[in-house]
């Protein structure tokens, strides 16, 4: 059975995009803080429905990037 092996470079692709999810969607926490005036101790109590939001926008992103990637090749 062959290894996969996944380049450092890949692997520091993925964090910088999965930091960019995370920082979106903690970014939209604060703009809902303001925005309905509630605590800022929301800002770490919801940090599970951060993380939440923070792999769908990432599951997202993939799915954008291998389209992208599919019609890059059929092209």
């Amino acid at each position: 059975m062959k290894d996969i092996t996944i380049s450092v470079k890949r692997q520091k692709t993925e964090l910088k995009w999965l930091l960019a999810s995370f920082c979106t969607a903690f970014l939209l926490n604060i703009l809902s803080i303001i925005m309905y005036a509630t605590s800022w101790d929301e800002s770490y109590s919801q940090l599970l429905w951060v993380l939440a939001i923070t792999v769908i926008l990432y599951a997202v992103s993939i799915g954008f990037r291998l389209l992208f990637y599919a019609i890059k090749k059929l092209f």
